[in-house]
């Protein structure tokens, strides 16, 4: 890699923290990644980015995680409304026996990110996801038998929804929607069993009172 390109490959990574911290909005990226693509060399890659580098540096808000990290809830509580989750430049994991909340807002930049919803509670039978994926990419797992609307505008992008793990499986009345947008990322959407169960209800499927015997 010659000088000049890793001049660019820093302002890509100056312009992904600005937008991680709310300094430069999505579209605002795109149009300066072209600018980024075209620069002729370090003043004009200077001129830039110059307007999102704050003079004490950055700091990473309360909330991102810049390292590998597994989230496991023990036991169902009150689902909150709301919850944000955020990564940038590293890998992130929710999993296990959680409650998931009414809404999901989740950032990706530079990062991979995987959101897994087969062994969680559900607290109503609709559960919106609001994303914003920048050259990252988010891993969304959802139990088997659920409804996904994928609805995200996507640039230079791509999505997947893979049912392969799911055969068979009956619709469970859960419908997820999920909106925003996506830029130089992808979108893995996966449908799996519960995990350790073939033939049991699944924890959704209970919380309805479905799939008991009588």
């Amino acid at each position: 890699m010659d000088e000049l390109e890793s001049l660019r490959q820093e302002a890509i990574h100056t312009l992904s923290i600005a937008v991680a911290t709310d300094r430069l909005s999505a579209s605002q990226l795109e149009s300066r990644l072209v600018l980024v693509r075209q620069a002729p060399n370090r003043a004009t890659l200077d001129a830039i980015v110059a307007d999102v580098l704050p003079s004490g540096g950055y700091t990473v808000p309360v909330g991102l995680t810049a390292s590998a990290r597994d989230h496991t809830l023990a036991a169902p509580v009150e689902p909150a409304d709301l919850l944000r989750i955020a990564t940038v430049f590293g890998s992130s994991k929710r999993a296990g026996s959680w409650t998931v909340p009414l809404a999901l807002k989740l950032q990706v930049v530079m990062g991979e990110l995987t959101i897994d919803l087969r062994d969680a509670v559900f607290g109503a039978d609709v559960l919106d996801i609001d994303i914003r994926v920048i050259f990252g990419s988010l891993i969304l797992i959802v139990p088997a038998g659920t409804q996904v609307e994928n609805e995200c505008d996507e640039r230079f992008s791509s999505s997947t929804h893979s049912t392969r793990s799911s055969k068979g499986a009956s619709p469970i009345g859960l419908l997820i929607r999920i909106t925003g947008r996506v830029v130089f990322g992808n979108i893995d959407i996966k449908e799996r069993r519960p995990s350790g169960e073939r033939t049991e209800p699944s924890k959704w499927m209970r919380l309805l009172g479905m799939g008991q015997k009588d």
